[in-house]
């Protein structure tokens, strides 16, 4: 039954509100002249500075005055308030509040003030952690996380055109609806930062992690160790699940979909899948595993014992403190390192190119010249180079590098940008001709490389790859062919969550041929990966692998 409104009982309603507003209109203009904004729409958009925050305020007639309180406040800037049929833009100065109306559909006035006024925060982070923060704080730390990422990141759309990136953004954003805690809020962080692909992009998350789970929280207590799409037990104090033993599933989730899942929260570049399997393998699966799936007091494993069979299990959470898996090989753990493991080859191990760690130019370039005259002097015909785990450094180190190994001149870097600005031969050396150096390698050069073969790393496998200058054995590099996004950085902290971001200034194009796989590190000649057993045995067998071939070859040159 519809119901029957008296047209009197309205009108004299509507007289009632049109009084109300006209008297607080009269009151308030009495001191000050108010700005009138119209909107249709509850949702409004804000320019705050260089900060665009997309549907970001909502509007509460209720509140009066609502308060918008400013990111920066110890700026001047601009700030504007964006409806959906109408605008408002005012310069505010630092120490000051700015009031203004918002009428919306013509009828609720939403009393509005802009604060640029500088508020004290004494938050502790322990609070911040384990408490919630209001959602409309978390929208304005992605929205200055995104605003900041597209002024200062040159490689944002290296691999992602720039509708794809803000469908990402902008479904992130979505999300931000109630409150969460500041790890719920990393997980968004970390989750966006993976999907634009950029391996150098970073946070501070897995130093909160440690700090949040300590050594008091009990996890799923199992080392857990990827090989491709499977899984295996690196070591537990379970009398089940003994070293060596294959995981099928945790509840019910496969190991494939758990790996998958917990790869769309860690960053690397392109479509490179190898660098995020070692941050599982190295002991990230413990926090990861907690964080992303929850945590809980016991675990339904299935796994296939060593005769084939398939077996379930119920595991309960557990200390993790002391379950340590030593399970490296017998590689070198110096950082430059030249031995002969056979008659007629030669181990060169660069394990980093990081400045700080080799103690200058002078000392690499020294060492290279001493290593390079020895095996030439020796007359070794085989050189096997050892970049695994060589996550990178100084630019000029790669280039120097492959100076030693090149028989022609040869370029390095196409170009090197910032968002503002191209830079020129003058500015950066690696943009000219390179040119090996008097006592280069002529022989056979086998590199040796995984998925921790990265930045620096990267950029010296693409240019000898490019250049056809020897044999790649091992996994695909951690870094992408055509070159990344590094050098310096920016550290952003969102005011609000606490989250750091690191966001890389520098956007550098490889001098290489160009592949089909434009988002891909350097694919090896040879994939070989190491199985549990080898892992268990600590048996090298990627270096077998090339020392194996090298004997081939050795004796065909022999028998002919």
């Amino acid at each position: 039954m519809k119901k029957h409104i008296n047209p009197v009982s309205r009108s004299r309603k509507s007289f009632v509100v049109f009084i109300t507003i006209f008297a607080f209109f009269q009151a308030a203009l009495a001191q000050e002249k108010f700005s009138i904004v119209r909107a249709n729409s509850s949702k409004v958009d804000i320019r705050d500075g260089e900060v665009y925050q997309k549907g970001i305020w909502n509007l509460s007639p209720e509140i009066k005055p609502d308060i918008y309180y400013s990111l920066d406040p110890v700026a001047n800037k601009k700030i504007t308030f964006y409806t959906d049929i109408d605008s408002v833009t005012f310069d505010v100065e630092v120490g000051r509040e700015y009031s203004f109306i918002i009428l919306l559909n013509d009828k609720d006035s939403c009393f509005t003030k802009i604060s640029n006024i500088h508020r004290e925060k004494k938050t502790d982070e322990n609070v911040l952690i384990s408490g919630l923060i209001h959602p409309e704080l978390l929208q304005q730390d992605f929205a200055v996380f995104k605003s900041m990422l597209e002024k200062e990141h040159p490689g944002l759309y290296r691999y992602l055109d720039k509708a794809s990136v803000n469908r990402i953004f902008d479904s992130c954003f979505s999300t931000l609806h109630r409150p969460i805690s500041q790890l719920d809020f990393a997980k968004l962080i970390t989750y966006a930062i993976s999907s634009i692909k950029d391996g150098h992009t970073g946070t501070n998350v897995s130093r909160l992690l440690m700090k949040y789970y300590g050594e008091s929280k009990k996890l799923f207590p199992v080392y857990v160790y990827f090989i491709n799409d499977k899984a295996f037990v690196l070591c537990s104090r379970i009398a089940e699940l003994s070293p060596g033993c294959e995981l099928l599933s945790i509840d019910s989730k496969s190991v494939t979909e758990i790996k998958n899942k917990l790869f769309q929260y860690l960053p690397s570049d392109g479509t490179i899948e190898s660098k995020k399997m070692h941050t599982l393998n190295n002991g990230a699966f413990f926090f990861l595993f907690d964080w992303i799936y929850g945590s809980k007091e016991r675990f339904v494993v299935q796994f296939k014992d060593f005769q084939g069979n398939i077996k379930t299990t119920v595991v309960n959470a557990d200390l993790i403190s002391d379950l340590d898996c030593d399970y490296e090989n017998g590689r070198g753990k110096g950082k430059l390192e030249l031995s002969y493991p056979i008659p007629g080859a030669a181990l060169l191990a660069i394990n980093t190119f990081d400045d700080s760690r080799l103690a200058g130019e002078n000392f690499f370039k020294k060492f290279l010249d001493s290593a390079f005259s020895e095996i030439n002097r020796r007359s070794v015909s085989n050189l096997i180079i050892d970049l695994r785990g060589n996550a990178g450094g100084t630019d000029t180190y790669g280039a120097l590098l492959y100076s030693y190994l090149a028989d022609k001149p040869f370029k390095y870097f196409l170009s090197v940008e910032t968002t503002t600005k191209k830079f020129t031969l003058a500015e950066n050396e690696l943009l000219g001709k390179q040119h090996p150096q008097p006592g280069a390698f002529r022989g056979d050069v086998y590199f040796l490389v995984n998925g921790l073969s990265f930045s620096t790393t990267a950029d010296f496998c693409a240019i000898a790859r490019g250049n056809n200058r020897g044999v790649f054995v091992g996994e695909e590099t951690g870094g992408a062919y055509n070159g990344n996004t590094s050098g310096r950085v920016n550290q952003l902290q969102l005011r609000n969550s606490k989250i750091m971001v690191t966001i890389p200034l520098v956007k550098y194009i490889n001098d290489v041929p160009e592949t089909k796989q434009s988002d891909r590190g350097v694919i090896p000649d040879f994939k070989v990966l190491p199985s549990i057993h080898d892992i268990l045995m600590r048996r090298d067998a990627q270096l077998e692998f090339i020392i194996e071939k090298v004997n081939e070859k050795m004796k065909k040159s022999v028998v002919r």
